[in-house]
C-alpha cells in the first residue's frame, strides 16, 4: 500500500476499518471523472448514505477545483414507492413483492406509507383483532390482499395518496433544483439494486408530465440491475455483477453492510412527501430509532473516516486521472473483510440496522454468540460441503466461516477470493 492509500496511524479507538476511506476515495475520484466525462452539471446524492458521500464529493471537488453542483435528495424505498406506482387496476406491486412476499397487512401498508390507516382498513375487512400484524407466507396470493384491492375505502385512499404524493415529490425535486428540472437526472447512492432510482424513474416518466426523460445512477456497488433500461441506466463504480463481474468483485462485495453502517446520516428515514399550505413541498422524516446508537457508536467512527479521507486527499498530488492505484485499494479493502481486528469485530457486533421497508424489524450483525465446539464445526463444514448454495454464510461469509468452521476453512476461502480476478 502506498502513501496515498494508507490512512494515518491509528490514534483513537474510533479508527475502525480505516481502509474504508481508501475505497471511498477511489469511488469518489471515479465518480467525479465519470460526471465530468458525461458533462453532468448537477448531481443528486440520495439519502441516507448519500449524506456522507456528498460531503466527500464536495471535499474532493474543493481540492480539484470542480464546479459540479451537488444536491441532497431525501428519499427512501418507502417514500418513493407509492408515488411511483400506477393506478390500482394496473399495478402488480412487483417492486415490493419481488423482494418481500412473506409480509403482513401492516407491513404492506407501511411500505406504501399508509400504515396509519391500518386499523380502519382492518375493520373494513372484518379481520380478527391483531391479525393485521400476522405475516402471510405469500401475501400477494392471500385472501386478505385480494379483498383489500376490491375494498372501496382502500381504492379511494390509494389513488388520492398516490397522486398527492407524486405531485409533492415533483414539487420538492423542482424546488431542490432551483425550480428547473433537467431532462436528465443523475443520482448517487451506496447501491446494490438501485430500487429507489427505479421508483424515481417510474414516478417522473410514467405520465410524461415532467421534463425528466432519463435517469442515470452511480453507485458504490451493484449486484442486481432491478428495472434498468436504456433510459434508466446504472453504474457500479467500485464493483458490479451486472453483465460480467468487475475486477475483484468478490472482495468488495464481501461485506456490503460495512458501507451501509458507517455511511450513516444524522436523521431518520424518509417516509413521504407533503405540500404545506404556502405551496412548498418537503420530505417527511420518520422516527429516528437509531439516533442514540449512531451518536455513540457510528458517528465517532465516521468522523475518523473523514479524517482518514482528508489525509488521502491531502496526500494526493494529481488533479487529473486516478491518483490511487486500484490494486492498492483492493489490498486495503481485503484487509478489512478478511483480517478484521478484535476491536473491529466487537464494534461491528454492537451496531444494528432498522429496516423501514418490506419487513419492519431491527437486525444485528452478531454472527455467533458462543464459540462452537469441534463437533459443531465439523457438522457445519459437512453441511456446507453438501449444500454449498444453501445460503448459510450470511452477509459476511468470511466471518461466518471463521466463527463456525475455524481458521483453516476461513483462510482457504479468503485466499480463493483474493485470487479470483
Amino acid at each position: 500500500m502506498n502513501m496515498l492509500t494508507r490512512p494515518a496511524p491509528q490514534s483513537t479507538t474510533d479508527d475502525i476499518f480505516p481502509e474504508l476511506a481508501t475505497s471511498l476515495f477511489f469511488f469518489t475520484d471515479k465518480l467525479y471523472h465519470s460526471l465530468i466525462e458525461n458533462g453532468v452539471r448537477h448531481v443528486y446524492f440520495m439519502s441516507r448514505e448519500g449524506q456522507p458521500l456528498m460531503r466527500m464529493f464536495d471535499m474532493y471537488q474543493e481540492r480539484v477545483g470542480g464546479n459540479i453542483t451537488s444536491h441532497y435528495l431525501e428519499v427512501s424505498r418507502r417514500s418513493t414507492l407509492l408515488p411511483s406506482l400506477a393506478s390500482l387496476q394496473h399495478e402488480s406491486f412487483d417492486t415490493l413483492f419481488r423482494q418481500y412476499r412473506e409480509i403482513s397487512l401492516f407491513e404492506f401498508l407501511a411500505s406504501l406509507g399508509l400504515e396509519k390507516h391500518t386499523t380502519d382498513l382492518s375493520q373494513a375487512l372484518a379481520l380478527p383483532s391483531q391479525s393485521e400484524h400476522h405475516r402471510k407466507k405469500d401475501f400477494p396470493s392471500s385472501t386478505v390482499f385480494s379483498e383489500l384491492k376490491t375494498l372501496p375505502q382502500f381504492q379511494a385512499l390509494y389513488e388520492s395518496e398516490r397522486i398527492a404524493r407524486r405531485r409533492a415529490f415533483i414539487s420538492y425535486l423542482s424546488e431542490l433544483s432551483g425550480m428547473t428540472l433537467s431532462n436528465h437526472l443523475v443520482v448517487v447512492d451506496v447501491g446494490w439494486k438501485g430500487t429507489i432510482q427505479d421508483n424515481i424513474f417510474a414516478l417522473l416518466s410514467r405520465d410524461e408530465d415532467t421534463p425528466v426523460d432519463t435517469v442515470t445512477g452511480y453507485y458504490i456497488g451493484l449486484v442486481d440491475e432491478g428495472s434498468a433500461n436504456s433510459r434508466n441506466k446504472k453504474h457500479g463504480l467500485l464493483f458490479s455483477s451486472i453483465g460480467t463481474h468487475t475486477p475483484k468483485f468478490h472482495i468488495f462485495n464481501e461485506n456490503r453492510a460495512l458501507f451501509e453502517i458507517i455511511l450513516a446520516a444524522d436523521h431518520g428515514s424518509i417516509i413521504g412527501y407533503e405540500t404545506t399550505p404556502d405551496g412548498h413541498s418537503h420530505a417527511v422524516q420518520g422516527p429516528f430509532d437509531e439516533k442514540e446508537m449512531l451518536a455513540t457508536k457510528v458517528l465517532p467512527v465516521q468522523r475518523q473516516l473523514f479524517h482518514n479521507f482528508t489525509n488521502i486527499l491531502t496526500n494526493s498530488q494529481s488533479k487529473t486521472g486516478h491518483p490511487v492505484d486500484f490494486m492498492d485499494v483492493v489490498r486495503a479493502h481485503a484487509r478489512m473483510v478478511f483480517h478484521p481486528t478484535p476491536s473491529e469485530l466487537e464494534w461491528f457486533s454492537s451496531v444494528f440496522h432498522v429496516e423501514n421497508y418490506g419487513v419492519f424489524e431491527r437486525s444485528t450483525f452478531i454472527t455467533v454468540r458462543n464459540k462452537p465446539n469441534l463437533i459443531h464445526r465439523l457438522r457445519f463444514l459437512k453441511q456446507l460441503l453438501l449444500k454449498p448454495n444453501a445460503g448459510t454464510l450470511g452477509f459476511w461469509p468470511y466471518l461466518t466461516l471463521y466463527k463456525q468452521g475455524g481458521l483453516v476453512p476461513a483462510t482457504i476461502y479468503a485466499t480463493i477470493r483474493r485470487l479470483q480476478p
